[in-house]
């Protein structure tokens, strides 16, 4: 069960995912040479209330803020004026080593790719940024990738520099290698588009259902025993269901996220018992909790197409690194 430190409901607080000093905020550092783009980033990430963004605007203003200052992830263009944004990884990342990269380029070739995932990047942003939504996903993605320490990242970073260093020596892919790798980063920013898809199953509020339905989600009503609830990408259960302690405990550690409703008339005991669970929960019941559904089933959604879309770039890595090793016939 992934979950997420953000709580909207009764109020907005936020637990430090992964980081280091006991802070109750997530840190993002944000490195980017054009003012429209800063404010973007800021704009967007500030609305979850414990993000504290931070911005630059070229790698020599952000290199005194890493060596100062702790941050969970790095966001930074690919071209910037003096120091490069794979330097600036690379850099941020010896500094900081437990540091999440992501870096936003205007075309992700494959010789791109390799660079910035050699230098210590776990993903990358399009820009210019055609769904505003992927930013956010793709950062709360490197938060969870942060707080897992998943080993299948750094694995990639291995292998990424592995290729970088064999075409540095003066060896190259064969241009098929090249052709699959370009189809492959093609299909990962189809999948993190096509990452909104996915199913919903909500127990015991036909209410709830309805709004999905309405909002565009393929969500159906399942009762808390059901065995289909391990099989969707999100399960919804409201505080007032005398089973949702069971159904999350159940649900620990398997495929699904899990989002908690809180009513209005919530008890409190249940609200504290679900953050100490560091269970995602968004309040229901009014006109604003009927908007802030839909748009953190959104979220989930596509931070698992993100995490899913993840998992096949890092193999075509590393059947690229293959492909430098040993030339295809």
């Amino acid at each position: 069960m992934r979950i997420s430190a953000a709580m909207e409901f009764p109020f907005e607080t936020g637990e430090g995912e992964g980081g280091e000093g006991g802070t109750l905020a997530s840190t993002v550092l944000v490195v980017d040479d054009e003012p429209v783009v800063l404010d973007i980033c800021a704009r967007l990430l500030e609305r979850d209330a414990d993000l504290v963004v931070t911005l630059a605007a070229s790698a020599e203003d952000a290199l005194p803020l890493l060596a100062e200052q702790r941050f969970d992830v790095l966001v930074t263009d690919k071209n910037l004026p003096g120091m490069g944004g794979v330097e600036l990884i690379a850099e941020a990342r010896r500094l900081q080593p437990s540091l999440e990269a992501v870096m936003i380029t205007g075309y992700a070739s494959s010789e791109s790719v390799v660079a910035a995932f050699a230098a210590g990047a776990s993903d990358y942003i399009l820009k210019p940024f055609d769904d505003l939504r992927v930013l956010r996903a793709k950062v709360r993605a490197a938060l969870e990738r942060r707080t897992a320490g998943l080993l299948v990242r750094e694995q990639a970073r291995e292998v990424a520099r592995e290729a970088a260093a064999l075409l540095a020596s003066g060896q190259d892919a064969p241009e098929r290698a090249y052709e699959a790798l370009e189809a492959e980063l093609r299909a990962y920013e189809e999948a993190v588009r096509l990452g909104l898809n996915g199913r919903v199953a909500v127990v015991g509020s036909a209410s709830t259902v309805t709004v999905l339905q309405d909002a565009g989600f393929e969500a159906v009503e399942l009762p808390p025993y059901a065995p289909e609830l391990e099989r969707v990408d999100v399960v919804i259960v409201e505080t007032g269901d005398p089973q949702w302690r069971t159904l999350a405990e159940r649900l620990q550690r398997r495929p699904p996220d899990v989002l908690l409703l809180a009513s209005p008339q919530a008890d409190l005991g249940d609200l504290l018992e679900a953050i100490t669970l560091r269970m995602d929960l968004v309040g229901f019941g009014t006109s604003q909790g009927a908007v802030a559904l839909p748009e953190k089933v959104r979220m989930l959604l596509l931070r698992r197409g993100v995490q899913r879309a993840q998992d096949r770039l890092a193999a075509a890595l590393a059947a690229f690194r293959q492909s430098i090793a040993a030339p295809l016939p």
